[in-house]
Protein backbone atom coordinates (compact mmCIF):
# COMPACT_ATOMS: atom_id res chain seq x y z
CA UNK A 1 0.00 0.00 0.00
CA UNK A 2 1.71 3.38 -1.31
CA UNK A 3 1.48 5.77 1.76
CA UNK A 4 1.95 9.76 1.26
CA UNK A 5 3.26 12.30 3.19
CA UNK A 6 3.09 16.16 2.17
CA UNK A 7 5.57 19.05 2.67
CA UNK A 8 4.19 21.53 4.83
CA UNK A 9 5.71 25.02 3.80
CA UNK A 10 8.40 26.30 0.57
CA UNK A 11 8.31 26.02 -3.33
CA UNK A 12 6.58 22.57 -3.16
CA UNK A 13 3.81 23.23 0.06
CA UNK A 14 1.58 20.53 0.28
CA UNK A 15 2.92 18.47 -2.36
CA UNK A 16 2.47 14.74 -1.69
CA UNK A 17 5.71 12.60 -1.29
CA UNK A 18 5.96 8.96 -1.52
CA UNK A 19 6.61 7.09 1.67
CA UNK A 20 7.50 3.48 0.94
CA UNK A 21 5.60 0.99 2.95
CA UNK A 22 9.01 -0.48 5.30
CA UNK A 23 8.10 1.05 8.83
CA UNK A 24 10.09 4.19 8.56
CA UNK A 25 8.71 6.94 11.25
CA UNK A 26 8.38 10.08 9.42
CA UNK A 27 8.85 13.28 11.20
CA UNK A 28 5.23 14.75 11.47
CA UNK A 29 3.75 18.08 10.29
CA UNK A 30 3.87 19.23 13.34
CA UNK A 31 7.33 18.55 14.25
CA UNK A 32 8.75 19.53 11.06
CA UNK A 33 6.86 22.65 11.34
CA UNK A 34 8.03 23.04 14.80
CA UNK A 35 11.84 22.15 13.77
CA UNK A 36 11.73 24.90 10.65
CA UNK A 37 10.59 27.65 12.92
CA UNK A 38 13.61 26.95 15.59
CA UNK A 39 15.74 27.26 12.53
CA UNK A 40 14.38 30.35 11.22
CA UNK A 41 14.88 32.23 14.25
CA UNK A 42 18.32 31.01 14.91
CA UNK A 43 20.02 30.70 11.63
CA UNK A 44 20.91 34.16 9.30
CA UNK A 45 18.35 33.93 7.02
CA UNK A 46 16.96 30.42 8.27
CA UNK A 47 17.30 27.79 6.17
CA UNK A 48 17.52 29.47 3.02
CA UNK A 49 20.96 29.05 1.35
CA UNK A 50 21.98 26.30 3.99
CA UNK A 51 23.34 23.46 3.21
CA UNK A 52 22.61 20.27 5.34
CA UNK A 53 22.29 16.63 5.72
CA UNK A 54 19.57 14.21 6.48
CA UNK A 55 21.10 11.13 8.45
CA UNK A 56 18.86 7.91 8.79
CA UNK A 57 16.75 9.92 5.96
CA UNK A 58 14.19 7.31 5.87
CA UNK A 59 11.44 9.29 3.95
CA UNK A 60 14.21 12.15 3.66
CA UNK A 61 10.78 14.21 4.59
CA UNK A 62 13.38 16.87 6.71
CA UNK A 63 15.84 17.05 4.09
CA UNK A 64 13.14 17.56 1.66
CA UNK A 65 11.19 19.73 3.29
CA UNK A 66 14.91 22.10 4.26
CA UNK A 67 15.28 21.94 0.05
CA UNK A 68 11.62 23.30 -0.39
CA UNK A 69 12.03 25.90 2.09
CA UNK A 70 15.24 27.13 -0.02
CA UNK A 71 18.29 25.36 1.33
CA UNK A 72 20.85 25.62 -1.32
CA UNK A 73 21.93 21.88 -1.06
CA UNK A 74 20.91 18.80 0.79
CA UNK A 75 22.21 15.08 1.41
CA UNK A 76 20.79 11.94 2.31
CA UNK A 77 22.08 9.00 3.93
CA UNK A 78 20.31 5.52 4.62
CA UNK A 79 21.12 1.88 4.73
CA UNK A 80 17.64 1.20 3.36
CA UNK A 81 17.03 0.03 -0.58
CA UNK A 82 13.36 1.61 -0.16
CA UNK A 83 14.06 3.97 1.24
CA UNK A 84 16.88 5.48 -0.84
CA UNK A 85 14.57 4.92 -3.73
CA UNK A 86 11.48 6.68 -2.43
CA UNK A 87 14.21 9.81 -1.84
CA UNK A 88 15.31 9.61 -4.96
CA UNK A 89 12.05 9.60 -6.70
CA UNK A 90 10.62 12.31 -4.59
CA UNK A 91 13.64 14.77 -6.13
CA UNK A 92 12.81 13.47 -9.25
CA UNK A 93 9.00 14.36 -9.26
CA UNK A 94 9.92 18.13 -7.75
CA UNK A 95 13.10 18.32 -10.51
CA UNK A 96 15.59 18.83 -6.89
CA UNK A 97 19.15 18.05 -6.83
CA UNK A 98 20.47 16.19 -4.13
CA UNK A 99 22.66 13.54 -2.93
CA UNK A 100 21.44 9.98 -2.09
CA UNK A 101 23.76 7.93 -0.16
CA UNK A 102 22.86 4.51 0.29
CA UNK A 103 25.23 3.73 3.47
CA UNK A 104 24.88 2.72 6.93
CA UNK A 105 25.82 6.02 9.01
CA UNK A 106 28.20 5.11 11.11
CA UNK A 107 30.14 3.79 8.70
CA UNK A 108 29.14 7.10 6.53
CA UNK A 109 30.92 9.11 8.85
CA UNK A 110 33.82 7.17 9.48
CA UNK A 111 35.47 7.32 5.95
CA UNK A 112 34.16 11.25 6.26
CA UNK A 113 36.40 12.00 9.03
CA UNK A 114 36.63 16.11 9.67
CA UNK A 115 35.75 16.58 6.19
CA UNK A 116 31.50 17.43 6.43
CA UNK A 117 30.65 20.78 5.61
CA UNK A 118 26.91 21.08 6.58
CA UNK A 119 25.04 23.99 8.41
CA UNK A 120 22.41 21.52 9.93
CA UNK A 121 22.85 18.01 10.49
CA UNK A 122 19.44 16.15 10.94
CA UNK A 123 19.73 12.91 12.74
CA UNK A 124 16.55 11.16 13.30
CA UNK A 125 17.47 7.45 14.14
CA UNK A 126 15.09 4.57 14.59
CA UNK A 127 14.07 5.42 18.74
CA UNK A 128 15.59 1.68 19.44
CA UNK A 129 18.44 2.39 17.76
CA UNK A 130 21.72 1.71 20.73
CA UNK A 131 24.79 3.67 19.40
CA UNK A 132 23.18 6.88 19.35
CA UNK A 133 26.32 8.16 21.47
CA UNK A 134 28.93 6.70 19.82
CA UNK A 135 27.38 7.76 16.13
CA UNK A 136 27.00 11.16 17.81
CA UNK A 137 30.58 11.18 18.41
CA UNK A 138 31.57 10.11 15.59
CA UNK A 139 29.54 12.96 13.87
CA UNK A 140 31.75 15.74 16.00
CA UNK A 141 34.80 13.85 14.84
CA UNK A 142 33.26 14.42 11.47
CA UNK A 143 32.84 17.71 11.46
CA UNK A 144 35.22 19.94 9.50
CA UNK A 145 37.23 21.57 12.36
CA UNK A 146 36.65 25.28 12.59
CA UNK A 147 32.96 24.65 10.78
CA UNK A 148 30.14 25.27 13.44
CA UNK A 149 27.22 23.30 12.55
CA UNK A 150 23.85 23.03 13.78
CA UNK A 151 22.57 19.42 14.65
CA UNK A 152 18.38 18.29 15.23
CA UNK A 153 18.24 15.08 16.92
CA UNK A 154 14.69 13.85 16.52
CA UNK A 155 14.31 11.16 19.27
CA UNK A 156 11.39 9.35 21.55
CA UNK A 157 10.85 11.50 24.50
CA UNK A 158 13.61 10.82 27.48
CA UNK A 159 14.44 13.04 30.91
CA UNK A 160 17.37 11.88 30.35
CA UNK A 161 19.70 13.59 27.61
CA UNK A 162 22.57 11.49 25.47
CA UNK A 163 26.05 11.75 27.25
CA UNK A 164 27.91 13.71 24.47
CA UNK A 165 31.37 15.10 24.02
CA UNK A 166 32.22 18.37 24.80
CA UNK A 167 31.70 19.50 21.07
CA UNK A 168 28.00 19.74 21.55
CA UNK A 169 26.29 22.39 23.44
CA UNK A 170 22.54 21.92 24.02
CA UNK A 171 20.31 25.44 23.48
CA UNK A 172 17.08 24.00 22.62
CA UNK A 173 14.96 21.45 23.68
CA UNK A 174 11.50 21.14 22.96
CA UNK A 175 8.70 17.62 23.16
CA UNK A 176 5.72 16.79 20.85
CA UNK A 177 3.62 14.43 22.79
CA UNK A 178 5.94 11.09 22.67
CA UNK A 179 8.91 12.90 20.24
CA UNK A 180 11.40 15.30 21.87
CA UNK A 181 13.89 17.53 19.66
CA UNK A 182 16.98 18.30 20.44
CA UNK A 183 18.80 21.42 19.28
CA UNK A 184 22.47 21.08 19.59
CA UNK A 185 25.90 23.42 18.55
CA UNK A 186 28.30 20.99 17.19
CA UNK A 187 32.00 23.22 17.70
Amino acid sequence: MKRYLKLTAGTFKGRKLYVPDIGVRPATNLVREAIFSVLNNILEGGIRNKSVIDLFAGTGSLGLEALSRGAKYATFVDNNKSSISSINKNLKLMGLRGSVIKSDVAAFLKRNRKSLEYDVIFFDPPYKYRWVGDVLNMLAEATQEGKSSVLVYERSYDKILPRLSESFSLFKRKKYGQTEVLFYNII
